[in-house]
């Protein structure tokens, strides 16, 4: 998305990476079974009748020696899929059990989240860093918030422009420092303020965003040091309708709008 030179220039969708699935090619002994284990077991004995094969007969799977046979395969049965499973655990993108440990190589999970997160959130945050991708543009910011379960919008205000700007338009007036900011809404994002008679002092905060200050700081955290990141409340207009979905309007035709 371009950015406007005459109007604010808002973010909230993004196009979805293309996950390259990483597909690790197994075989018959990826996770075998005894009986795909026991004809190669049974050709470790020595022919002969002491060994259940008397004039090279072929050894019989309900004998002794075959039962036997059976019992010694059977750890290898957990060790060939025990060994395979270890082999997705050296990329990234297939971790499962070792996932603690990469995290721990790789700094993660990010200081900012507080909360529990689930494995397909921090898996997608640990293959973010593996791959260090960046996070350039508004766009990769709401990918990311999308990640860890926040829709957000960006807004980039115009700077109002001598020459081009108009007098009494939402042109930002101002200094020059206050160019490097955006605005930055959490939709959902629950508001508290500190309450006389019911709150703490120096235990209550004056102001809080509870759960999507996790995200504004990780924006924050991510941008250059020149942008300021500025929350405002995400405020959406939706129509009255009634129970059959017509719009209610006023005695001017209007449609009635509410604050959501």
């Amino acid at each position: 998305m371009s950015k406007s030179p005459w109007k604010h220039t808002l973010t909230n969708s993004f196009t979805p990476r293309t996950q390259m699935a990483l597909t690790v090619p197994g075989d018959a002994l990826s996770q075998p079974t005894n009986d795909d284990l026991i004809s190669a077991g049974l050709s470790f004995w020595p022919p002969g009748a002491a060994w259940g094969s008397p004039d090279g007969e072929a050894v019989s799977l309900d004998g002794w020696i075959g039962r036997f046979t059976r019992v010694l395969l059977a750890p290898f049965e957990f060790l060939y899929a025990r060994a395979w499973q270890l082999v997705g655990e050296s990329s990234a993108q297939t971790a499962n059990e070792t996932l603690d440990e990469w995290e721990a190589d790789h700094g993660l999970p990010e200081r900012c989240f507080t909360g529990e997160q689930s494995t397909a959130q921090r898996l997608a945050a640990l293959r973010r860093k593996v791959a260090a991708e960046p996070l350039n543009h508004p766009e990769d910011f709401v990918r990311v918030a999308a990640d860890f379960g926040f829709a957000i919008e960006i807004e980039e205000p115009c700077l109002f422009e001598c020459g081009f700007s108009e007098s009494g338009s939402y042109h930002e007036a101002g200094a020059a420092a206050e160019e490097a900011y955006i605005v930055v809404r959490v939709r959902d994002a629950s508001i508290s303020y500190f309450e006389a008679g019911a709150s703490e002092l120096g235990f209550d905060p004056l102001f809080s965003l509870g759960g999507s200050e996790q995200i504004l700081c990780f924006i924050r955290q991510e941008l250059p040091g020149w942008v300021l990141a500025i929350p405002e409340a995400w405020i959406a207009i939706a129509e009255l309708v009634t129970e059959n979905g017509a719009v209610i309007v006023d005695e001017y035709g209007n449609s009635i709008c509410v604050t959501l």
